[in-house]
């Protein structure tokens, strides 16, 4: 019976969310189409957009922080460690590598660029509202 909700709910929202998922007990997910999410160990008030990807490399899963926004299409795969208060911008590509709190993440593993993140940013992503500097 789980597998035909899992392909049902699949089917229906377009977002690949394999009932053996251990999500957070808060999340949220806006707009999930096209997003993969993978076996991870996901932390409280995370939160993921459109074609976001959360993968294994050699079946090791990511494990989050707190508060951790996954912008449109980020990917997150392999053995990286997400530390909270976390901003992974739109298009980024994290790949076996570890990301401290309280940043921005936007480009490609290795040459990723990581910027510090000021709290008022998160707050103000936690509450959909989009600061730009």
């Amino acid at each position: 019976m789980c597998d035909k909700i899992y392909a049902l709910n699949r089917t229906l929202s377009s977002a690949d969310l394999y009932y053996e998922v251990e999500l957070p007990d808060v999340f949220t997910f806006d707009h999930p189409l096209g997003a993969v999410m993978g076996r991870a160990e996901y932390s409280d008030y995370f939160e993921f957009s459109q074609g976001c990807t959360v993968g294994n490399n050699n079946g090791v899963y990511p494990r989050f922080g707190e508060r951790v926004f996954m912008m449109s299409d980020s990917k997150v795969i392999g053995d990286c460690e997400i530390g909270s208060n976390v901003i992974i911008g739109a298009n980024a590509c994290v790949k076996d590598q570890d990301i401290p709190s309280n940043v921005l993440v936007f480009g490609e593993s290795p040459n990723l660029v990581i910027k510090e993140n000021r709290k008022e940013t998160v707050d103000a992503y936690a509450k959909g509202v989009f600061v730009y500097d």
